[in-house]
């Protein structure tokens, strides 16, 4: 009887990714966030499109910008959920000490209506283990951040 072995490929800029059914799973660590998340791209057997390869490239290269944008709305995403960090009014950026990176997920071109790529990038709450907070980008920029409740 013959072993079922997963396609595996090393693409850049998403690393070393394995396939299941209709998605490839890998690690990826982004710098600004200094922990691997999961990784999720949702491509069919033959691998990631170019779209999305150039949608992750450009959210790596902007990370930083990126999550700068992010906290302040990170923060009402917060508020609004009851969950404020007790020091969060003497330093803003601390948001993200009460966030663990879980997952960044790669839509394909079927997210939006006009074929763009969105990259969620997923945390988990260390305040509250059911809240999970993301932050949307299309096309390797940021769009908004989302309620995770």
């Amino acid at each position: 009887m013959a072993v079922f072995q997963r396609p595996v490929l090393e693409l850049p800029p998403f690393g070393k990714l394995e396939y299941f059914s209709a998605y490839w799973r890998g690690r990826f660590l982004l710098d600004a966030f200094q922990k691997e998340f999961d990784l999720i791209v949702r491509a069919e057997r033959d691998g990631p499109s170019s779209a999305q390869a150039a949608a992750m490239s450009r959210l790596v290269s902007d990370v930083a910008s990126i999550k700068s944008s992010a906290t302040e709305p990170m923060i009402d995403v917060h508020r609004r959920s009851g969950l404020m960090p007790d020091d969060l009014a003497r330093q803003p950026g601390n948001i993200w000490e009460s966030l663990d990176p879980e997952q960044i997920e790669v839509a394909d071109a079927s997210y939006y209506d006009n074929g763009r790529i969105a990259i969620l990038m997923i945390f988990g709450s260390l305040l509250n283990m059911d809240f999970a907070p993301a932050i949307e980008t299309a096309d390797g920029q940021f769009m908004q951040v989302l309620d995770g409740t």
